[in-house]
């Protein structure tokens, strides 16, 4: 276990492998420990970071408060803390819009952007998680940790996976105003008008049956260059556990190509067209 501080508030993060880095980014209601089956491949090719956001798993937050901006801001003063000049960045969920917000805002520092199940549009939302834009709600979940481990039951199925267990105990240290804050930051943002300025090489991906966000996200992408499509239809909201073998051969192809922007992905590829009028 590792920390650093940053704004005089505590980060944990955790590094494996060597090589070029690679940044991964959880969604809501988890903490680095989502990405450990994934980086346990990735790190044999990558030095692979990977960070609690604050008022997650043992990033305490002090004085932030939560939102996509403010998460944004920590992934670049984070890797200003390390010393890290330009890194491949992976995120889910809220993750992932965090992940191609930073990359719209500092393409500079953000070679690649691969993002998981990443909602573009805030309203892609599912109704349960909006719920939790009431306080009454995210106060409940807040105190009933038993009604947190349903509802990520409820995310990824039901499993005995002890990596899946392990995830499932650091769900239940964020505050409820942390769990608040976080999805109506993500609810109310929209990255839709951005996405015409990307300008790095960007892997999006989408599990077919997800029932937490959208898969219609990806069909955003349908104009923008730069960006590589794939929709998984039998995985969910988290594809790296539902199809970990596809998704991981995936990510380090997409990782590793000498030209990302003109990959040749599995047929299961498409890239779609732009929703009307958007």
């Amino acid at each position: 276990m590792s920390a650093v501080i940053i704004d005089n508030q505590v980060v944990h993060y955790e590094v494996f492998g060597r090589g070029r880095p690679v940044l991964f980014l959880h969604g809501w209601l988890g903490s680095w420990r989502y990405w450990f089956p994934t980086v346990e491949v990735i790190a044999e090719h990558f030095r692979t970071y990977s960070f609690d956001f604050w008022g997650f798993g043992d990033s305490r937050r002090s004085q932030t408060r939560e939102s996509i901006q403010a998460y944004s801001d920590q992934v670049i003063r984070f890797l200003d803390a390390l010393g890290i000049d330009q890194v491949m960045v992976v995120g889910h969920s809220m993750g992932g819009m965090v992940a191609l917000k930073t990359a719209l805002s500092y393409p500079d520092r953000i070679k690649r952007v691969a993002t998981v199940g990443a909602p573009i549009d805030g309203n892609s939302l599912s109704w349960l998680l909006k719920l939790m834009d009431q306080r009454v709600f995210a106060n409940a979940l807040a105190r009933m940790p038993w009604v947190r481990r349903k509802l990520f039951h409820f995310f990824l199925g039901e499993t005995s996976d002890p990596a899946v267990s392990e995830m499932i105990d650091d769900s239940v240290k964020s505050s409820a105003n942390t769990l608040r804050y976080a999805v109506s930051s993500m609810w109310r943002t929209d990255l839709r008008p951005e996405l015409p300025r990307l300008r790095v090489p960007a892997l999006i991906i989408h599990g077919g049956r997800d029932d937490i966000v959208n898969p219609n996200q990806a069909k955003l992408f349908g104009a923008v260059p730069l960006a590589q499509v794939v929709v998984m239809p039998r995985s969910r909201h988290f594809p790296f556990l539902d199809e970990a073998g596809f998704f991981n051969d995936l990510l380090v192809h997409f990782l590793k190509a000498e030209n990302p922007a003109n990959l040749t992905l599995p047929t299961l590829v498409r890239k779609p067209q732009p929703l009307h009028g958007k």
